[in-house]
């Protein structure tokens, strides 16, 4: 089953359906700034666009760019190493995240340009809405403005919500956080549910047993992730019709410069050799057999190939014969990205099941089903064994889908175990080439400039470990 994220060209060609012609031409143009002022966005003719506006600012915070989090957060994590010439990106790489750099302000006002853009769109369908309690568009912006706090939770030490008008100084916790989002989830099952929406409820649902999970609730999280029907998907899509609108993956994992490569801790093999084939038994992470260094000319880098959050996943391997980047192939400028799909809800209700102490055996039949995807037998593990095992076949199904950081967060706050990379970094040629102590983005420099009412912290260059 393939749901949406709409393609953004076609919805802003429905949109234009609305407006006089001109306004088409020049809906989204710095150009004409007159055409469209912002005064008037409190107009039913435009609400479609505000929405499209919501899903593009969606699309790239999911993987529209270097900071997006299939990509950025990943960084942070034992998941992928990064090329990049910068210095910055590299100090990310080694969980190292100052405030003054420019990554942190671009995940920073991605995220909550999202909030805000659904905010904006939800405030005004519910004025010029023929009916805001059964319109698909209210449904669908308001489980994007629950995705939008949900990733500002998973990925920032902390958070700031304000409008020009209030700038506030209190500093919203993860935790904090998380909550903010579950109105918008239930707004979203609520209307979805009246409009017929099933794709969008299922949606909200998968999101709001994410949200549960991150804040221990387990029978919330049971609940809502039980709900989640098998074969549910949503995508967010790409297009190679316009550069703005690609899969930013493809840009890293295409030419000689070449930036991303997988981490040690998934490595299939020794990290440094070459003929990696016989280990790649697992289709849900498949690599170049073979490193070479890329854009730094430093980092050896084993491209990913795609996995199963994306649209291009065979489901071969690289050891059962298939042919590197033709069978499993690399990532392309038009490939989609899951944002929820069933398995992932499978993950989060089995996870708060194991934490809420219910019987071991349908999640150990959850586990053995998700090894024989990998293609390993079956496993008799009990106790934290068995959770270990949860965990690692959630990785499995999750790589690279922007999960990795968020999870071994909720892991380190719920006391499960710190499991972010430790020690030398894989590189030893760039310094310092050990792992810092970040567990979390900080909010941005420009923040704190432009909120006099926030105060800054006493060292922010001081590594923050807050789960």
């Amino acid at each position: 089953m393939r749901t949406r994220l709409a393609r953004l060209a076609g919805v802003l060609a429905a949109a234009c359906l609305l407006l006089p012609l001109s306004a088409c031409d020049e809906i989204l143009s710095v150009r004409n700034p007159a055409e469209i002022p912002v005064d008037s966005l409190g107009n039913a003719a435009l609400l479609d666009a505000q929405v499209a506006g919501l899903i593009a600012r969606t699309a790239e915070v999911v993987s529209g760019t270097e900071s997006a989090i299939v990509q950025a957060a990943a960084f942070m994590t034992d998941e992928q190493l990064t090329g990049l010439n910068w210095e910055d990106w590299q100090r990310t790489n080694q969980r190292i995240a100052n405030y003054n750099e420019a990554q942190m302000d671009a995940m920073w006002s991605d995220m909550s340009e999202m909030v805000k853009l659904g905010e904006n769109a939800l405030r005004n369908l519910d004025t010029l809405a023929a009916d805001p309690t059964s319109d698909e568009r209210v449904a669908l912006a308001s489980a994007l403005t629950g995705y939008g706090y949900l990733f500002i939770g998973l990925h920032f030490c902390n958070a700031v919500f304000s409008t020009p008008d209030s700038l506030s100084g209190d500093l919203q916790q993860p935790t904090d956080v998380f909550q903010l989002a579950i109105p918008y989830f239930q707004d979203a099952i609520d209307v979805g549910t009246a409009a017929g929406e099933t794709d969008i409820v299922n949606l909200a649902r998968v999101g709001m047993a994410r949200a549960h999970l991150n804040l221990g609730n387990w029978s919330q999280a049971i609940s809502f992730a039980g709900a989640v029907p098998a074969g549910f998907v949503w995508w967010v899509e790409f297009t190679d019709a316009d550069t703005d609108l690609y899969n930013n993956l493809y840009n890293e994992v295409t030419g000689a410069n070449h930036t991303i490569g997988v981490h040690p801790a998934f490595l299939n093999g020794t990290y440094g050799d070459d003929g990696l084939v016989a280990g790649q038994t697992d289709p849900r992470i498949q690599h170049a057999s073979d490193n070479d260094t890329g854009h730094d000319g430093s980092t050896l880098l084993y491209k990913p190939y795609q996995g199963r959050r994306f649209s291009g996943y065979s489901g071969l391997t690289i050891a059962g014969g298939a042919v590197e980047e033709v069978d499993v192939i690399l990532f392309e400028q038009s490939t989609d990205v899951m944002l929820a799909d069933y398995v992932e809800a499978q993950h989060h209700m089995y996870e708060a099941m194991y934490r809420n102490g219910d019987p071991e055996g349908p999640i150990l039949t959850f586990v053995n089903a998700r090894r024989a995807v990998g293609n390993e037998g079956p496993s008799a593990a009990t106790g934290a064994a068995l959770f270990t095992e949860l965990r690692r076949q959630r990785a499995r199904d999750t790589f690279m889908g922007g999960f990795r950081m968020g999870d071994l967060r909720r892991w380190g706050r719920q006391g499960v175990g710190n499991f972010f990379p430790t020690g030398a970094h894989p590189n030893p040629d760039r310094p310092p080439a050990i792992y810092g102590g970040w567990t979390c983005f900080p909010l941005p420099l420009e923040e704190y400039e432009g909120n006099p009412n926030l105060a800054r912290p006493t060292d922010p260059l001081a590594p923050i470990v807050e789960f």
